[in-house]
């Protein structure tokens, strides 16, 4: 099922689509196979489709892409490589908060690599002992200066090892003796940190990274928004962070029922394409239904949110859902292939592996927010 697009979205997504099967979608196999991590040249190749720069304004340099758009955009990716898609828009995330939330010195300092896809950058909020309790953060921000001082190790994140720009959030005394998340742009030139990778189940060419920072001098005039005011910018677009995931998935789940459709059509079994077996069939419609509806559970929650429209409660449940329904897809597209799809030698093992990530993003499946 199609959702209804404008005519520059049906241009966009078809260029992108054409660009992903012939600069990008050849890369894949080796990278995977090897586990070789994805490097900023490949990375660069789609700064000329706005992957960096669609959701900052125009007045300071952007796209100023409409959500839906970017979302479709994002689909494209993950369909034809999940690792690279995550990470993009987590770099991408970056410089969003950035393009909003900057002084107009940050915005000149930082922007114009980051949208040109020259520097990468990461999100850092989670700890070892701290996911969606981001109050409890323990990494400390201390004042010194014209500088902060950070200590404190940021676990889980998303190309944290090869980005250049990290956002940081950590624990600032505040005068009356209480403390205030605040947030931080940490250059790796000026502000060195550590970085070690945490092997992971899937997205392989992906960098799930730990950092340590260990009295990591950076410029207070590096500090994003006001001291205590880090809690906000962190869920500043926690909804468009959930529609981006819904369509993130979205694009895992299309890439396993397209597998699943040729396997079945080309699979011989007792003289005739295993497409022809009821069982099979029902298979595939199943999975047909999931991800038709959670792209359309995403793209109403887009629309909502290019209407400027309050849409906690859609984009969760399109979270939610398409999460948790392409988990399924995934599943039955193994199924499909039969013994051969728990083997490297199709694509949808390594489909499998990298959408059950996307459970835990944007939000864990049981930390939905209530409804009202």
């Amino acid at each position: 099922m199609n959702i209804e697009l404008t005519e520059d979205q049906r241009i966009i997504t078809e260029s992108i689509r054409k660009f992903l099967k012939n600069e990008i979608a050849p890369l894949v196999e080796e990278h995977e196979s090897q586990r070789k991590t994805i490097t900023k040249d490949i990375i660069k190749m789609l700064e000329p489709y706005g992957y960096a720069s669609g959701l900052v304004a125009e007045e300071y340099g952007g796209l100023e892409l409409d959500c839906l758009t970017y979302a479709l955009m994002v689909e494209e990716l993950s369909r034809t490589w999940a690792s690279l898609r995550t990470m993009v828009t987590s770099s991408a995330l970056v410089t969003k908060l950035l393009g909003r939330k900057g002084s107009p010195e940050q915005r000149e300092k930082f922007l114009p690599r980051l949208m040109a896809m020259d520097d990468l950058a990461c999100f850092a909020l989670t700890e070892p002992n701290v996911g969606s309790d981001t109050r409890s953060i323990d990494t400390k921000a201390e004042r010194d200066g014209y500088h902060y001082i950070i200590n404190g190790t940021k676990t889980l994140i998303t190309g944290g090892s090869l980005a250049d720009v990290v956002l940081v959030y950590a624990q600032v005394k505040q005068p009356n003796g209480g403390k205030g998340i605040t947030a931080f742009l940490v250059h790796r030139d000026e502000s060195p940190f550590e970085a070690q990778d945490i092997p992971k189940m899937g997205m392989h060419c992906s960098p799930l990274s730990e950092l340590a920072f260990v009295d990591c001098r950076v410029p207070a005039a590096n500090r994003l928004g006001e001291e205590g005011a880090g809690q906000r910018i962190a869920l500043t677009g926690l909804n468009e962070g959930r529609v981006n995931v819904t369509f993130a998935v979205v694009g895992l789940g299309q890439a396993a029922l397209d597998a699943s459709i040729r396997y079945a059509k080309e699979r011989v079994q007792f003289g005739k394409p295993i497409a022809s077996f009821q069982l099979v069939q029902d298979l595939i419609v199943q999975m047909a239904l999931k991800v038709d509806t959670a792209r359309l559970l995403g793209s109403h929650a887009a629309r909502l949110l290019d209407q400027k429209k309050d849409c906690r409660r859609e984009a969760s449940f399109a979270k939610l859902f398409g999460t948790e329904a392409m988990v399924d897809v995934c599943n039955m597209a193994i199924q499909v292939h039969g013994g051969y799809g728990y083997t490297s030698e199709f694509p949808v093992e390594r489909y499998f592996r990298d959408v059950r990530h996307l459970t835990m993003a944007e939000g864990t499946t049981q930390c939905n927010p209530p409804l009202k």
